[in-house]
């Protein structure tokens, strides 16, 4: 695939919990620009050049007299978060300077206006700042479009104002039955899926759900994806936590049997929906690397259904 070449960081800003500011999500250290706390990060950020490539972007060297027109802001919060993963290592203690970080960070969107913003946390739909800022941000701004990734389970209220809010929400989900629900997230599965479908109903926000795999719910990604690919979405994502491979022996006897069995169970769904995933947009289902690997839905497979301008292997 040939690489788009552009100035990376006038197109998009990635802004980490710390402050710290790069031009895409993969974030080298190499290509730091500023921090959100610099006094002059507004020129620090429009006299950089940023040089690197990546296998879709090669990022070079700014003309003279060119400024940033942003398309994307994606921007990390606290990691303050109502659910209890076992897979995830953060500290949901709130952070000290939140209200300055964000105080910072809304300064650079209104400045910049870009077309798109991605707030992360934790979990923003339980962080009462980092969500009326987007909600005062959705009144100043309409045409910006929000996005944010969320576990989804709040309450009825929540839902409905965050529905006001956000263009786009990709659900994560670490099971799918309610005793996975419960032992991996902490949370309640039936609750995650009330306010899916009253999502999804309204058509309101464009929903993505998100798979996120391993170990202990490795067979749920079957009764997920038969659920997800029968609904009307643009986007649906066949991940897997990365400490997957770390966490276990993928290459024993137990895992090749196990990953045989999801594997026909899986190419089953896929060959049973071959018409609709090819009709679809491009990259409606993103499968991680991992799992395509496992799974033997390689591109190899991908061409050979004729799925390959609709499902990608992640990079």
């Amino acid at each position: 695939m040939q690489k788009t070449v552009r100035v990376c960081h006038f197109s998009k800003l990635k802004i980490k919990q710390n402050g710290d500011i790069y031009p895409c999500c993969v974030a080298p250290r190499s290509t730091k620009i500023a921090n959100v706390f610099d006094e002059d990060v507004i020129e620090k950020i429009e006299n950089s050049d940023v040089i690197c490539e990546c296998p879709m972007y090669k990022s070079v060297k700014k003309e003279v007299g060119q400024k940033p027109e942003l398309n994307y802001i994606h921007y990390e919060t606290s990691n303050v978060c109502q659910a209890s993963c076992v897979c995830c290592p953060q500290n949901k203690e709130p952070m000290t300077n939140e209200r300055e970080l964000l105080g910072r960070i809304n300064m650079l969107i209104e400045h910049y206006k870009p077309k798109n913003i991605t707030a992360i946390g934790g979990e923003i739909l339980v962080q009462e700042e980092a969500f009326q800022m987007l909600f005062d941000l959705h009144k100043k701004f309409p045409n910006m479009k929000i996005h944010t990734i969320t576990n989804l389970c709040v309450g009825e209220e929540r839902i409905k104002k965050a529905e006001e809010i956000f263009d786009e929400m990709t659900v994560s989900m670490l099971g799918f039955t309610p005793l996975t629900y419960k032992n991996e997230m902490g949370l309640d599965f039936d609750k995650v899926m009330k306010n899916f479908e009253y999502l999804y109903q309204n058509k309101k926000v464009e929903l993505r759900p998100k798979y996120l795999a391993m170990p202990t719910n490795l067979f749920e990604i079957v009764p997920f994806f038969k659920w997800a690919i029968s609904l009307d979405l643009n986007k649906i994502y066949l991940h897997n936590i990365h400490e997957f491979a770390r966490v276990a022996n993928l290459e024993d006897k137990y895992w090749t049997k196990t990953f045989a069995k999801v594997e026909k169970d899986m190419k089953n769904i896929f060959e049973e929906n071959r018409e609709k995933i090819i009709q679809k947009g491009s990259h409606y289902i993103s499968i991680h690397p991992i799992l395509s690997e496992k799974l033997n839905i390689n591109q190899e497979y991908i061409d050979k259904n004729g799925f390959d301008k609709t499902v990608f292997i992640t990079r």
